[in-house]
């Protein structure tokens, strides 16, 4: 981490002075050092200048737009970006969602959701996990829960940690079928219940990087009806 006094450094990017006061309260009480900007144009400058550990990103800026905003933050930190916007904007969710965003929270939040997707980005599992299984390994396809490493035909994938965060639990239970209710719960956690977005659009996304063919998927697969398992070949 590389926060302020060893805390991680959150920067905030948001216009609305009513989440800027929740927020700054918020993030103080869950220990977080805590940048704020009011533009994207300043927020770009700040994420440069101070490179936090995370970033929350309002998709309602005032001068850029969100997610030229966040393509621009991929190309300067790697810290992990969670989206903020009301509850009804389904389709801004959804386009942050497939553009990479790492997560989102949905206005009104409360400090515990705050700090619960804070936790789950910054996740980084430490050099070896205590009681962690051996590697999944099928057909080509590797996960090392202790490393939090993927490799596909021996070539790293880059993840990020909501993507892992589904692979492992897919490969940690194996040749089970979840439905896609059952995956947001595990996954994200009970107050993500009824989100109509993530397992669809997470799914895709990691069929996109370990898939052959994300088209005819071999290992994450769909039981129509049903739901999604990662497949186990021999």
């Amino acid at each position: 981490m590389t926060g302020r006094g060893g805390r991680p450094l959150a920067l905030v990017i948001e216009d609305d002075l009513r989440y800027v006061r929740q927020l700054r309260a918020d993030l103080a009480v869950g220990d977080f050092a805590a940048v704020f900007a009011g533009t994207g144009g300043q927020g770009l400058h700040e994420a440069i200048s101070v490179a936090p550990d995370v970033v929350l990103l309002d998709l309602g800026l005032p001068d850029i737009e969100a997610l030229s905003v966040f393509a621009q933050l991929r190309a300067s930190c790697d810290a992990p970006v969670i989206a903020m916007s009301a509850r009804e904007d389904d389709d801004g969710i959804a386009g942050a969602l497939e553009a990479g965003i790492d997560d989102y929270l949905a206005k009104p939040f409360d400090l515990d959701q705050l700090l619960a997707r804070l936790r789950a980005v910054l996740w980084r599992a430490p050099g070896a996990e205590v009681g962690a299984p051996p590697p999944f390994e099928s057909d080509g396809l590797s996960v090392d829960f202790a490393g939090a490493e993927v490799t596909v035909g021996g070539r790293p994938v880059a993840l990020s940690a909501a993507e892992f965060r589904l692979l492992r639990f897919l490969a940690r239970n194996r040749d089970r079928v979840f439905r896609p209710a059952q995956l947001v719960e595990e996954v994200w956690g009970p107050e993500y219940a009824g989100d109509r977005h993530l397992t669809r659009v997470y799914v895709g996304r990691v069929r996109e990087k370990i898939e052959r063919d994300p088209g005819a998927p071999r290992h994450l697969v769909t039981r129509p009806g049903v739901g999604y398992m990662l497949r186990k070949h021999e």
